[in-house]
């Protein structure tokens, strides 16, 4: 018996035409993407940093600082908040940049009697402003002044990617001096990552942070494809949020968590 198949009606159902070639949707899907976690990232680049000329005054004042526990806040508990903090400050900026010896420094100074807040976003500005100029980091890589005053992480990983590629280019031309680091910043959070399991608790618990690691891990890749999308104009605004809706919220949530 020879099986046919049936053209089925669309019952006056409106289809939806798409010109975007699978093959493109398929490397979206199919493409790597970062298995560090934020928080790795944050201990690698916190070890080069401290290799900058300059910049070990931050973190030495910022971990060492009590006036954040004085305030009824925590002491830093892992190196995101820390290196979050530490950028909003602005000069920090300007001193890794000034580590690239460009022609035309960056101030690394503030005026003690004008408005620090101010100062400090007008600093982070002639950061941005300088890589973009100076052709060391591609436009679409560099965040804003707004991502790195939010208090959300997906504004904060796009500032770690732009910061990664500065420290990068840095020591791609031979200028980060890693023989001057006597101690590891990242040694600091030691503690707070998980070692081999000694019994069934703690198997227990590394599965349980394994399995988160493994859901945000998917969340970003969901996350990179909706950003893909938007791109490339492939649906309209109306859609993504219908699709996506509280993707972004719920990605901030689950790192958090997980941090």
């Amino acid at each position: 018996m020879e099986l046919t198949r049936r053209a089925v009606p669309n019952m006056g159902i409106p289809t939806m035409e798409t010109s975007i070639p699978t093959q493109n949707m398929d490397s979206i899907l199919n493409r790597n993407t970062p298995t560090r976690s934020i928080y790795q990232i944050s201990l690698d680049l916190l070890d080069k940093l401290a290799c900058i000329d300059g910049f070990d005054v931050y973190l030495k004042s910022l971990l060492e600082d009590t006036s954040r526990e004085a305030k009824g806040s925590t002491p830093y508990l892992n190196p995101i908040q820390l290196l979050w903090d530490t950028f909003r400050q602005g000069t920090s900026l300007c001193v890794i940049y000034n580590a690239l010896q460009p022609a035309e420094p960056l101030s690394t100074t503030l005026d003690e009697s004008s408005n620090l807040l101010r100062q400090r976003k007008d600093r982070v500005y002639r950061f941005v402003k300088a890589c973009k100029d100076n052709h060391i980091v591609k436009e679409e890589d560099l965040f804003t002044i707004s991502e790195l005053f939010k208090d959300d992480t997906n504004s904060f990983v796009k500032v770690l990617k732009t910061i990664e590629i500065v420290v990068d280019t840095i020591q791609s031309r031979g200028l980060l001096d890693t023989s001057r680091l006597t101690e590891k910043p990242s040694a600091r959070f030691a503690e707070a990552q998980l070692g081999p399991p000694q019994d069934n608790r703690e198997r227990a618990i590394k599965e349980l942070v394994e399995t988160e690691r493994k859901y945000v891990h998917d969340l970003e890749q969901l996350q990179a494809y909706m950003d893909e999308l938007i791109k490339k104009n492939v649906v309209s605004s109306d859609t993504i949020r219908y699709m996506f809706a509280n993707l972004n919220s719920i990605v901030d949530f689950q790192r958090r968590f997980l941090i």
